[in-house]
């Protein structure tokens, strides 16, 4: 109890205390449902409901916790040339002159979280190849992908230097050019479907 009471208080200290306290609810909400979930849910529930868990938490992770905690953000951009490039936002483009200090609590926890997360899913894909239980390692195979694909992003954006050319920015491990990848950029791209084409708007 008194472990949990000093878990409590150090959250307090966090700038985003409320955020933080999400931040790190989404990382073990899928684990927890990984271990408990099997009691009340058939595999076929149990592995939508983690996958969509997982979901919450790459999007929540990268787009608002990692905004907010450590200042960093980062995606891919999809060029003309059919490859996929990363982009990055960092506090170093504007400290120190722009935002405030990051708060050495809310540091600490997200990288803590980040790079637990993928050891334990890596943990529970071992047990499921002693087990042979082919289809869990499915499942972690695709926990092991978000967290730690999300993980890789914030390393490299982290250790981004801005004053570096646009090439050498870029010059991180890149995805394969997979089929049918920019047709799913496009559609996670959503503000996309609301913008006129280039083709319609020159004719006009």
């Amino acid at each position: 109890m008194e472990h949990l009471t000093n878990f409590y208080n150090t959250i307090l200290k966090s700038s985003h205390p409320i955020l933080l306290g999400l931040h790190l609810s989404a990382k073990a909400a899928p684990i927890v449902f990984y271990i408990v979930g099997s009691l009340f849910l058939g595999f076929t529930a149990q592995f939508i409901c983690i996958v969509l868990l997982l979901a919450f938490d790459f999007y929540l992770t990268k787009n608002i916790s990692g905004r907010k905690l450590v200042q960093l953000r980062w995606w891919y951009d999809s060029t003309l040339t059919n490859k996929e490039t990363f982009k990055f936002e960092s506090f170093k483009e504007y400290a120190p002159s722009l935002g405030p200090p990051i708060n050495p609590i809310d540091s600490k926890l997200f990288w803590w979280s980040m790079y637990l997360t993928p050891v334990v899913w890596i943990v529970f894909g071992i047990l499921c190849l002693l087990r042979l239980k082919l289809f869990y390692l499915i499942l972690v195979i695709v926990a092991i992908m978000l967290t730690g694909w999300n993980t890789y992003g914030f390393r490299c954006c982290d250790k981004w230097d801005p004053s570096k050319s646009t090439e050498e920015a870029n010059s991180w491990f890149q995805l394969p050019a997979l089929p049918g990848l920019d047709n799913i950029q496009r559609l996670a791209n959503i503000g996309s479907f609301f913008q006129p084409s280039t083709a319609s708007s020159s004719s006009t």
